[in-house]
């Protein structure tokens, strides 16, 4: 492939800017802008070794003075012959080298180009590539630790495992069905069920992982909702450490709808403090009162704001009731405040005898309790409260072609229990296929150039 180049450093101002080159020319052409101080020619410098000089335009004057590193394939990112050439971060001064690196034969980088690379050459499986993605857009400590773990094949080495346990399989049953008079198999036909169970159960426990690695990466959309005066206000301050709404003891301060995005623990929110939901004649707190109900109605996720230093309103009952159709189209805690202050057990009895099973009791006041909330989140989205070397999906293209797999592989399982093993074969093989789509073993060129246009120039 022809050499290209392109700025890796994000563009504006700053103290270096870095010109990444790829290809097997990349070194012959930085040796036309880069001169080493120490005299020696760029081709005579060990690979891997940072060396200061100047950098030159085509007619040969000096632009800047910098540093240039070699890496020589396969030892690189790309797996090709790769250099780096730092100068100082000035917009003008890096345009100046990026057009002398043009000049002597690279052609720009396209979008992510580096990183196609990279996969072409077997650097990267396509979820490590992926990863490098999402690593970079990474909003979170937790999100950048998730991209790390699939950047170091976690994820891909689950999907690996769990594929080539299907071809030793497909290898057994299709020796059975070629000589069944013959002991061709080392796995007994009475075991096979059992492990293709066994490869589906691991398949669905990954794909189980993707609403918590959303929830990590990209965020929850969550609201809190509840009548005025419960302390809405007062909580999405407590999570998100500072004066985000104004506290009053004036029923219906907030009118509009205030939004922040908090971490809680390891689950990111995209938390919305809401206007307090009663009946008014009020103009303006209607508005606010309709724009609450469509960010509960829109909304992944609600706390629901109740206070436990007095009796529950005729309307907060209703409120209730109407929450209980939501049980199975969005996650609901339950959210008893001023707990600190008052005896909670019966507002906590009467959630739970109308089936609402996360219930918290807190002190937004006083940030008694935000260890429950943190656990009432970890019970929504298992595993997000470790994810030290954690396999957890947070990729839409590979959770869409694991839940492919777990279907065809629900297809071979009734096969094997109604019919005859060789029935399973093709169900197991469509399996497979989706597995390989999900690593990039077998994947559309479409597919590829369409992941890699959303990466940034440079990467």
């Amino acid at each position: 492939m022809q050499t290209c180049a392109a700025v890796a450093t994000a563009p504006g101002k700053a103290g270096i800017s870095v010109i990444r080159l790829s290809g097997d020319d990349s070194i012959e052409i930085a040796a036309k802008v880069f001169r080493p101080a120490s005299g020696k020619a760029l081709t005579e410098i060990p690979a891997n070794t940072a060396v200061y000089g100047k950098i030159v335009g085509a007619d040969g004057k000096k632009i800047d003075g910098g540093m240039c590193t070699c890496f020589y394939a396969p030892k690189s990112y790309t797996g090709e012959n790769t250099v780096e050439i730092s100068c100082h971060g000035s917009p003008v001064g890096t345009s100046l080298v990026l057009s002398a690196v043009f000049a002597a034969g690279a052609k720009p980088a396209l979008a992510g180009e580096f990183t196609k690379r990279a996969f072409v050459n077997g650097k990267l499986d396509l979820t490590q590539a992926e990863a490098v993605a999402a690593l970079i857009d990474a909003k979170s400590a937790a999100a950048l630790k998730l991209s790390s773990n699939q950047l170091d094949g976690v994820v891909s080495g689950k999907i690996k495992k769990c594929a080539d346990e299907i071809t030793m399989l497909l290898a057994s049953l299709y020796a059975y069905i070629d000589y069944p008079d013959e002991d061709m198999t080392d796995i007994p036909l009475s075991e096979l069920k059992d492990r293709v169970l066994k490869i589906r159960k691991d398949i669905d426990l990954l794909a189980s992982t993707y609403s918590t690695g959303l929830a990590i990466s990209d965020g929850v959309k969550a609201a809190i909702v509840g009548s005025p005066n419960t302390g809405k206000s007062s909580f999405l301050n407590m999570l998100s450490g500072f004066e985000r709404a104004i506290v009053t003891d004036i029923a219906g301060t907030t009118r509009d709808v205030v939004s922040e995005n908090v971490c809680v623990g390891n689950i990111r929110l995209l938390l919305s403090d809401t206007a307090g939901i009663r009946e008014t004649s009020d103009t303006v707190e209607k508005i606010g009162v309709k724009r609450s109900l469509e960010e509960l109605e829109n909304s992944e996720l609600a706390f629901c704001m109740f206070d436990a230093s007095r009796e529950l309103t005729k309307e907060e009952t209703e409120f209730c009731g109407r929450l209980s159709e939501y049980k199975d189209t969005k996650n609901i805690i339950i959210v008893i405040n001023k707990c600190d202050a008052a005896d909670f057990a019966k507002h906590k009895e009467f959630f739970a005898s109308r089936g609402f099973d996360n219930i918290v009791c807190i002190s937004a006041k006083t940030g008694f309790g935000k260890e429950e909330i943190t656990a009432a989140l970890e019970k929504i989205y298992p595993g997000g409260e470790n994810i030290e070397n954690a396999a957890i999906l947070t990729n839409a293209r590979q959770f869409s072609a694991l839940c492919e797999a777990r279907e065809s592989f629900d297809k071979a399982i009734d096969a094997l229990n109604t019919l005859t093993p060789d029935a399973a074969c093709l169900d197991m093989e469509a399996a497979l296929a989706r597995l390989y789509e999900a690593d990039g073993r077998r994947v559309s060129e479409e597919i590829v150039n369409g992941i890699f246009s959303h990466f940034c120039v440079g990467k």
